[in-house]
């Protein structure tokens, strides 16, 4: 961030943000929150899977409640494990509810890299070579570490936690029709996700050709899958700047992008933060408080009410 601060004009972009089209912008997070509705429902249908029964609104909630969270841990998606902590809900089966959690990510991954691959594939534009090989050599890396899974978790088998990892995966692997009908929604998911960035293009008249966004959006949400910032901040704007540079799209113009988009996911995540200061869901803190310390269940606040009734 203090690299970028250096760097960027920002005379230049507190002018793009001058001309913005506040209508647009509203369009682009209504489409944002509608496609975490979609994500919710995704993720219900994995922990469906595994046992969870909870109703859609639950699932809902609880992803806002990520998206919060994902403002103050690493990486992108560090609200994750916001998630899993909600869903196992006192309920025992915390690896159930991590696996839940990991699964409908790696939808949403796999399918973000197969529409980058597409799109670099039948781009009519002039595209730089390092661009699509990135493109390809992330998708490769990804097939490679899915064909490698199966074999580390037999030589792994000795660890708990890796083996019923690998166990949840063939679980799925065998209902076809689940991975389907969830590629499907991944796909919806994240084309919505590409048309955000376009529309917040249009907003502020970033001048890059509506198929290139298809390869740019995967690539920097890949980025900022690195865990080496607060919610890929920093990263995002960096990413944005170095995949726009080909185009002759300024670094002032390719930050404010990403601000812009980034200005979405913080208008969202308002929703979560109501959701976890008001609704009627235990806080994390409360929780932490209130579950066994360790395997020994009558730790911990609740664990002394159990024991002394």
């Amino acid at each position: 961030m203090g690299w970028l601060a250096w760097r960027a004009d920002w005379r230049q972009i507190g002018e793009s943000f001058s001309h913005i089209r506040l209508g647009v912008w509203f369009l682009a997070l209504g489409m944002y929150i509608l496609a975490q509705v979609l994500s919710a429902f995704r993720w219900q249908v994995f922990a469906r899977s595994f046992g969870f029964g909870q109703s859609l609104a639950h699932f809902v909630r609880l992803y806002f409640i990520g998206t919060f969270f994902n403002l103050f841990l690493p990486t992108s998606v560090g609200g994750d494990v916001a998630r899993a902590w909600y869903l196992n809900s006192g309920s025992g089966r915390k690896m159930a509810a991590a696996i839940s959690v990991f699964v409908d990510r790696l939808s949403g991954v796999l399918m973000l890299l197969g529409l980058a691959l597409v799109a670099s594939a039948a781009c009519m534009m002039a595209v730089p070579p390092w661009v699509t090989a990135s493109v390809w050599a992330s998708a490769g890396a990804t097939v490679l570490g899915l064909l490698v899974l199966p074999a580390l978790g037999r030589f792994l088998a000795r660890f708990d936690r890796v083996r019923r990892l690998v166990e949840a995966t063939q679980h799925l692997a065998r209902r076809p029709r689940l991975i389907l009908g969830t590629s499907v929604l991944s796909i919806v998911i994240q084309a919505a996700n590409v048309i955000i960035l376009w529309i917040l293009g249009l907003a502020i008249a970033v001048p890059v050709p509506p198929a290139y966004y298809w390869i740019i959006v995967p690539m920097v949400s890949l980025l900022t899958l690195l865990p080496i910032s607060v919610n890929g901040m920093g990263v995002r704007e960096g990413g944005m700047v170095l995949f726009l540079a080909p185009l002759g799209v300024s670094e002032a113009a390719a930050v404010s992008l990403a601000f812009l988009w980034f200005s979405v996911f913080t208008a969202a995540s308002l929703l979560g933060a109501a959701i976890y200061l008001f609704g009627s869901l235990p806080r994390l803190e409360e929780r932490a408080y209130d579950e066994p310390v360790g395997s020994d269940s009558d730790q911990g606040r609740a664990g002394q009410f159990r024991a002394a009734a």
